[in-house]
């Protein structure tokens, strides 16, 4: 038995896919190089450049760096035997609204059909694997009817696209073979 997820898990998945779509600029405005870990990955991005990335990392980043300059500051104008409050949430975001910066998003995949985001899949693939191309076409329910009917096999009306494609896949399987006309 599969459990479904409860609304808000839903809900809370559907806002950090839509986060991760968001591309950002982080721009080093410290006068050091600046070296943080996310995910288990540690990143350096030098004074004065910048790193795109996606907005959790990015942001995470930068909070990282807006502490480390509020607590660097106030430890120059503070007596060490003081305990004071190094930085708070107000300054540590006005900090990171210079710190980070949009630079585009990814389309949402439920704006794409299958095919669309199949074809977007693919592209990427290749890209990164330098994989062949490799034509590809998209079946429809006529072309599984079609295929269905050569190999002699009843085709009924109220079957889905997937219920054809497989009939097909055990056709094949069987060793029905299509028919020469």
């Amino acid at each position: 038995m599969t459990e479904e997820k409860s609304a808000p898990l839903r809900e809370m998945e559907r806002r950090a896919q839509e986060l991760e779509r968001k591309i950002v600029r982080f721009i080093n405005i410290d006068s050091e190089s600046f070296t943080h870990s996310f995910r288990g990955v540690s990143i350096t991005i030098k004074a004065g450049e910048f790193y795109i990335g996606r907005l959790p990392e990015i942001d995470h980043l930068a909070t990282h760096l807006a502490r480390k300059i509020l607590s660097r500051e106030k430890k120059k104008n503070t007596p060490k035997d003081r305990g004071v409050q190094l930085f708070n949430d107000q300054e540590v975001q006005a900090l990171k609204e210079q710190i980070i910066s949009p630079a585009g998003e990814e389309q949402a995949p439920e704006n794409l059909s299958a095919g669309e985001a199949r074809k977007l899949d693919q592209a990427k693939l290749e890209k990164e694997f330098n994989a062949p191309k490799v034509s590809t076409q998209v079946v429809t329910k006529k072309d599984l009817i079609a295929d269905l009917e050569s190999r002699g096999i009843k085709v009924e009306n109220q079957w889905t696209k997937e219920e054809l494609q497989e009939k097909v896949m055990e056709a094949e399987a069987a060793g029905i073979v299509q028919k020469e006309e």
